[in-house]
């Protein structure tokens, strides 16, 4: 070192963003990979075309075309095919008397693309993960992709299935002014089991503080000692599903019986239960938030889970969306806010329905509307004096907890 020459002082650039380094990638794999197929003699092409005059399978031409003509260079590193295929799709290119150098571009470009799965990802997959984090087509994609893997896994594992779950509270101003009383409408379609073994068990259950105080009614206000009054019949398959009830503490257990398996046992299943003081009305000195939870204890393909609530309950106040991981913790309760580490981020979104039992329609629960329609005539409540919000969600995860949660007004504000 020259002690006499000037300081020389070097600055580091900062690392670019993940996303950042991602983009470079896709546009560097976009600029190439047109310049490659606008190279090629007889073009522009078509899928068919291309794939033709390459000898290469129409899904990679497909899946190339389509990320090279993308503009956002993200959404062009999600779409494009792995390194081998694109490599392969360089090789035939080559066969054609591609000019080398727009080969070598390309040959750049997918090698970067592997540096960029192996050295910051580690797969394929996790950098779909990360990917999807900042592209929303992607995200959706990859969660019902990894969804649908879930839902399969378990549900050879349980050996249990449903095609549709249904999950319908109702919510109503108490008597005593204080609090609400709900009605949970549970519902199975096409629920049967996988394996002879296997045990087909749902539950309800009772959270917060006052859970223990509080004991679920038939639609007939008769305690749920059995089953008497409970299912809703006309709505269930036929010969009546048989099931079994047990109380532990504020949960009750609802058990299927038999042992039959096979599409041909498959049944439907509908039960509902009214809980007189579920939840409370106004806004408590905690702020805690209120509102009903579904649980995912089968591995099912769809769920509807739907909240009905008269218009003098939380009026004015819309719902946010909470899933729960339970695996470690258990059932999770909307007062604890320890809980808030087990929150999983998905891409669901809830799905104002209006007021009014015609609004609630389902295609995937064919007797939705007339479902609901006699509970309420049951109950006495006047359906067109309510709102609606739903959550549908295909596949939903085995273990969850999702819940619609509302920040219950102050006392004077409804005064």
């Amino acid at each position: 070192m020259n002690p006499g020459a000037p300081l020389q002082i070097r600055v580091l650039a900062q690392p670019a963003t993940i996303e950042s380094r991602i983009g470079l990638v896709g546009q560097r794999l976009a600029d190439a990979f047109r310049a490659v197929i606008d190279a090629m003699p007889g073009g522009p092409y078509r899928p068919q075309e291309l794939a033709r005059t390459l000898g290469i399978k129409k899904d990679l031409s497909s899946r190339v075309l389509r990320a090279s003509r993308n503009r956002d260079p993200v959404a062009v590193v999600h779409m494009m095919p792995g390194p081998a295929p694109l490599r392969q799709l360089l090789q035939a290119a080559a066969d054609k008397n591609v000019d080398s150098e727009i080969l070598r571009e390309g040959e750049e470009a997918v090698r970067q693309f592997d540096l960029l799965i192996h050295q910051e990802a580690g797969d394929r997959t996790s950098l779909d993960a990360i990917i999807s984090t900042c592209l929303p087509d992607a995200r959706e994609k990859f969660e019902l992709f990894n969804k649908q893997a879930v839902y399969r896994g378990m549900a050879q594992l349980k050996g249990v299935m449903a095609e549709v779950t249904v999950n319908t509270a109702l919510l109503h101003p108490a008597e005593d002014g204080e609090h609400l009383d709900g009605i949970w409408i549970a519902g199975s379609i096409g629920l049967r089991r996988i394996r002879p073994s296997a045990v087909v068990h749902f539950c309800s259950r009772r959270l917060g503080p006052s859970a223990t105080t509080r004991s679920p009614l038939t639609l007939d206000l008769e305690p749920v000692e059995n089953l008497r009054g409970l299912l809703l019949e006309p709505f269930c398959s036929s010969p009546l599903p048989s099931l079994q009830a047990q109380h532990h503490g504020t949960t009750v257990h609802y058990t299927l019986a038999g042992d039959a398996i096979g599409p041909q046992s498959a049944v439907d299943l509908f039960f509902a239960e009214l809980t007189p003081r579920c939840m409370r009305r106004y806004r408590d000195a905690t702020g805690r938030m209120y509102g009903p939870s579904s649980e995912i204890t089968t591995p099912t393909k769809t769920l509807i889970f739907d909240v009905l609530m008269h218009e003098d309950v939380y009026p004015g106040c819309e719902p946010t969306m909470l899933l729960y991981d339970t695996a470690v913790n258990g059932v999770a309760d909307l007062s604890d806010r320890a809980r808030d580490v087990d929150r999983l981020d998905v891409a669901e979104t809830i799905q104002p329905l209006g007021r009014g039992i015609s609004k609630w329609r389902a295609s995937e629960v064919p007797q939705h509307v007339e479902i609901v329609h006699h509970v309420l005539d049951k109950i006495g409540w006047d359906g067109e004096r309510f709102r609606g919000y739903r959550c549908k969600v295909q596949y939903p995860i085995y273990g969850s907890q999702l819940y619609l949660a509302f920040a219950a007004p102050e006392r004077h504000q409804l005064a």
